[in-house]
C-alpha cells in the first residue's frame, strides 16, 4: 500500500504543494483538460523543474472575478457526482468561507489569478485524484503570527482552519505565518497528522519551491511503500479498512438488506457472524471490508440500516492475486463472465455468480452444471465436458 507523506519548512502555499505533486509524474495535459472542463474557460499551467529535482508549479485562468460559495458549488456539481475528490474540492471552498465568516451568497474567492483561488483548489484535488491518494500524512506544521498595521497579529482565518483539522501544529512564539488560507484548507481536508512511519521504501519523491526568489520555503512530497517480506508483486499488495459492529436486536431480514446496501455502495465484502454477547444473548457481528475512500459512506449505511450505535474500525494489510476478466460462450450460446487469477505462473478460473445465475434463470439448468461448463471452457478443457 502506497502512502503520500508531506513535510515542509518555511512558508507553505498552494504553488509549492502543486509543484511537489506535479513532480510525482502528474499528466499535466490531462489535469488541464479536467480543470477546463470543470470551469469552461481557458487555464494556463506553468511548470518548471531544475537539475536538483525541485519543482515550481503555477496555475492561472482567464477569469479572475470573485465568486460566491453557491457558484463554487455549481462548478463542482458534476465532479461530485462521479468522484469523492469533487466533494473534497467543494469542502475546501466551504472551509474557506466558514473561516472568513461570509455567507454562501457573498462573493469572496477569486476564480483564478491568485495563489489561493477556486482553480488552485480544483488543481490540488485533481492532482491528488490523478495520483490516487485520498489522504496524505503531514509532519507537524510550524505556524507563527502575521504582520499587520498594529504589529504581529495571528490570522484568524488560518487559526479557524487549523482548529477544524486533524493536524499537529507547532505554534512558534514569533516569526511569520507559514501557511496561506489555500494551503491550510488543502492540508486540513486531505491531511492527517503523520503517525509513526516505521520501515518504508521511498518509491518516489519531489520538492516544490516558490517562483519568487525571496521565498526560501520548501515542501517535500514522498511516496512511501511497505517493505514486504517475500517476493509478492506490487499488484498483490493492498491495504483495506475493516468496520465491525455487534448487534443483538437486529433481524436477519434487516441485516440482509444492510449487506445489500453496503455492497452496492462499494464495500469489497460484507459478512455476518453469529456471536454471544453479555448476559448470554445471541447476536451477530457485521464485518465490512472496504477501501478508505468509501469508509465514511459505509459507516453511515451501517448506522442507518442496522441498530448499531457504535462500530470498530481498523486498517489491515491484504494480499490479493492479480486478476483479470474474460468471457466464455457456453455450448447453448449463453455467455458467462470469468474472473482469471494468477499465482506462481498458474491460472485459476472462477465464473462470476451473477452471470451464472442469469443463465440458470434463462434455461432452468442447475447452477453447478453451468458453473462447471464455464470453468472448463475458460481453462481450455472444453473437450472434456
Amino acid at each position: 500500500m502506497k502512502e503520500l507523506f508531506l513535510q515542509g519548512i518555511g512558508k507553505i502555499d498552494c504553488e509549492k504543494i502543486l509543484g511537489a505533486l506535479w513532480g510525482l509524474n502528474i499528466d499535466l495535459e490531462k489535469l488541464q483538460e479536467q480543470i477546463e472542463k470543470i470551469f469552461s474557460f481557458n487555464i494556463q499551467i506553468e511548470y518548471e523543474k531544475n537539475s536538483r529535482q525541485v519543482h515550481k508549479g503555477h496555475i492561472s485562468g482567464e477569469r479572475t472575478e470573485k465568486i460566491s460559495l453557491e457558484q463554487a458549488a455549481e462548478y463542482f456539481s458534476s465532479w461530485k457526482k462521479v468522484s469523492d475528490f469533487g466533494r473534497k474540492a467543494e469542502k475546501m471552498a466551504e472551509l474557506l468561507w466558514a473561516a472568513e465568516g461570509v455567507s454562501a451568497r457573498e462573493p469572496f474567492l477569486q476564480l483564478a489569478g491568485s495563489e489561493t483561488s477556486l482553480v488552485s483548489l480544483a488543481a490540488l484535488a485533481g492532482s491528488m485524484e490523478q495520483l490516487g491518494f485520498s489522504t496524505c500524512q503531514v509532519s507537524p506544521l510550524k505556524e507563527g503570527m502575521g504582520a499587520g498595521d498594529e504589529g504581529m497579529i495571528p490570522s484568524e482565518t488560518i487559526l479557524y482552519i487549523l482548529r477544524n483539522s486533524r493536524l499537529s501544529i507547532d505554534i512558534l512564539p514569533g516569526g511569520e505565518e507559514n501557511l496561506t488560507p489555500g494551503s491550510a484548507v488543502f492540508l486540513s481536508v486531505f491531511g492527517e497528522s503523520a503517525k509513526e512511519i516505521g520501515v518504508k521504501s521511498i518509491l518516489d519523491d519531489a520538492s516544490g519551491i516558490s517562483r519568487k526568489e525571496e521565498d526560501r520555503g520548501i515542501l517535500r512530497a514522498l511516496v512511501l511503500g511497505e517493505r514486504w517480506d517475500g517476493e509478492e508483486d506490487d499488484k498483490e499488495r493492498d491495504r483495506v479498512q475493516v468496520l465491525e459492529t455487534n448487534v443483538d436486536d437486529c433481524s436477519g431480514e434487516q441485516l440482509g438488506y444492510a449487506i445489500e446496501c453496503l455492497m452496492k455502495a462499494g464495500a469489497l465484502d460484507a459478512s455476518c457472524f453469529p456471536i454471544f454477547m453479555k448476559k448470554g444473548r445471541p447476536a451477530y457481528m457485521l464485518q465490512v471490508i472496504c477501501k478508505k475512500e468509501r469508509q465514511k459512506d459505509l459507516e453511515d449505511i451501517i448506522f442507518r440500516e442496522t441498530t448499531s450505535i457504535g462500530l470498530r474500525r481498523y486498517e489491515e494489510n491484504r494480499r490479493i492475486l492479480p486478476r483479470s476478466f474474460t468471457e466464455v460462450q457456453l455450448k447453448d450460446g449463453h455467455k458467462v463472465k470469468i474472473k482469471v487469477c494468477s499465482h506462481h505462473g498458474q491460472k485459476f478460473y472462477y465464473p462470476e455468480y451473477d452471470t451464472v445465475k442469469q443463465v440458470c434463470l434463462d434455461t432452468g439448468r442447475p447452477y453447478r452444471n453451468v458453473y462447471d461448463e464455464a470453468a472448463a471452457l475458460a481453462g481450455g478443457y472444453g473437450n472434456d465436458i
